[in-house]
Formats: C-alpha cells, sequence, structure tokens
C-alpha cells in the first residue's frame, strides 16, 4: 500500500532541505570568495590538487546536497574544476563520523578498504572531468553578487524560480523514494543478486543513485545487508552511490551542470562507483 504521509512529508522534507541549501549557499558563496581558495588549492598544483581536494572533502562532514553549493563556491573561487570535482565526490562519501561507525560495525580492514576506494575513485574523477572546455558547461547558480548583501530575500526569490522549475521532478521523486522506502527484498532475489553478480553490481549503483541517504545512516543498512548474504561489492557500491550522488543532490546539480557536464559527471561516477564494487568483491572474498 502506497504511504501518502511518508510521501508527503518527504516533499516538504525536500522543499525544506532545499531551502536550507541555498540559504547557506549565499553566505557560503562570499565566504569562500573572502578565503580566496584559489590560494589554497592554486591552478599549478598537479596531481597533488586531486588528492588535496579529495582530502578536503573526506574530512567535511556534509551530504551530498549540502556539498553541491560549496562546489559552486569552489568554482566561482577560481578552482581548477578537477580539484573541484575530486571535493564533491569525496565529501558526501567520506567523513571522520562515518568512519568511526564504520569501523564499528564493519572493522578495520574494510573501513580501510572503503575510504581508500572512495579517495581514488575522487582522485581519478576529478583527473578525468578536468577539461577546461567543460567550464562552459558550468551554470551560475546564485546569481547574488559577491557586493550585494546577504539578505534573506534573495535567497527566498531564488529559491521559489528553482523550485517552480523542477516541482514535477520533485514529486516523481518522492514517488520512487516511497516506494523505496516500504520495499523489502526477498529472499529469491537476494540469490538472484549473489548470483547475477555482474548485473548486480552496476544495478546496485543504479538504484543507489535514485536514494538519498547520509553515509553515516547508509552504513547500518549495508551491515544489515551483508548479514542477509549480499555480496560485499554490491554493498559498498550501493553504499557510495546512495551518498555520493541520490536523486535530490542530481536536481541540485541540475541549476550547476548543463545537461551534456551533468551527464557526463553521471557516467563516470557510475562507472568508478561500478568498477569499484567488482574491485572490493574481487579484493575482500
Amino acid at each position: 500500500m502506497f504511504n501518502w504521509t511518508y510521501f508527503f512529508t518527504f516533499i516538504i522534507g525536500l522543499c525544506v532541505l532545499y531551502w536550507f541549501v541555498f540559504f547557506i549557499a549565499v553566505w557560503l558563496k562570499s565566504y569562500f570568495n573572502d578565503l580566496r581558495l584559489e590560494h589554497w588549492f592554486g591552478k599549478d598544483l598537479g596531481p597533488i590538487g586531486y588528492g588535496l581536494g579529495a582530502l578536503t572533502g573526506a574530512v567535511t562532514p556534509f551530504c551530498s546536497c549540502t556539498t553541491v553549493p560549496i562546489f559552486s563556491g569552489m568554482i566561482d573561487s577560481n578552482v581548477r574544476l578537477g580539484y573541484a570535482i575530486s571535493f564533491l565526490i569525496a565529501s558526501p562519501t567520506l567523513n571522520p563520523p562515518a568512519l568511526i561507525l564504520f569501523y564499528a560495525l564493519f572493522g578495520g580492514q574494510m573501513t580501510l578498504v572503503y575510504a581508500a576506494v572512495c579517495l581514488v575513485i575522487a582522485i581519478v574523477g576529478g583527473i578525468i572531468l578536468d577539461r577546461e572546455q567543460l567550464r562552459k558547461y558550468l551554470i551560475e547558480i546564485f546569481l547574488i553578487n559577491e557586493d550585494e548583501s546577504f539578505n534573506l530575500q534573495a535567497v527566498n526569490q531564488q529559491y521559489v524560480v528553482f523550485l517552480r522549475s523542477l516541482a514535477p521532478v520533485v514529486v516523481i521523486a518522492a514517488a520512487l523514494a516511497t516506494w523505496l522506502q516500504s520495499w523489502t527484498p526477498s529472499e529469491s532475489l537476494l540469490s538472484v543478486l549473489n548470483h547475477y553478480q555482474n548485473a548486480a553490481i552496476p544495478g546496485a549503483v543504479g538504484i543507489g543513485g535514485a536514494v538519498y541517504a547520509d553515509i553515516a545512516m547508509l552504513i547500518p543498512i549495508g551491515q544489515l545487508f551483508l548479514d542477509k548474504g549480499l555480496d560485499i561489492g554490491l554493498v559498498f557500491a550501493f553504499m557510495m552511490a546512495a551518498s555520493g550522488v541520490g536523486l535530490p543532490s542530481v536536481l541540485l546539480l541540475t541549476r550547476v551542470f548543463k545537461k551534456e557536464l551533468l551527464g557526463l559527471y553521471l557516467l563516470t561516477i557510475f562507472m568508478l562507483f561500478t568498477g569499484a564494487g567488482f574491485f572490493v568483491s574481487w579484493i575482500l572474498t
């Protein structure tokens, strides 16, 4: 039975979340400009810059939605695109509190593998998408100029325009999330997933991309899936996709990336998460 209470609660929660993101983003844009992030990352750091971007993301406890406006502030501060992409990928999939919980539930070996894989994905993703010609596919998401004062009215005006353009997609996302929330995998399905692993891991990445959850929330779910007998690589791939992408953050990215760059970004993420799933399955089984 369709849970209408959850459906409408999800829509309201998503609207509040996006308003909060817009509220903090205007301040963050000014904050990052004042700190001149280009002096932190520079433009000639070479490979070190991708690692710095990934590590900066790894120590910041941001979800994928909150990471998007921070990423926008980095781009506005002339941070190299690849370095900012590494931050965008690493930030929602890694953070110190989540790794502590990860260690408590999965142990040291799995924690090290997960952290290392996420960092490598972030670095490789930044390298792949670090093309100067791709900057033309970026959108100015926050239209407030640097010299304008922070004010609630300007935030609300932008938010109304944004929400109006994406209202149908928000409803679809709520319907999908409601269905997933009430769905429980059967034992036969779990058996099929383990048997057809070559298709199951890419499928887990796709499903994870439609789910929005903080990595700290996903860790106990991942342990539950492992207890049910799911492959470790499949579980890790799902967790990385659900925390690192997530449908709500993809909706927000449509206001930052033009469709060409968004498609390339999602394809890159899909391939990297899928490859990571197969790698983890091979190394830990």
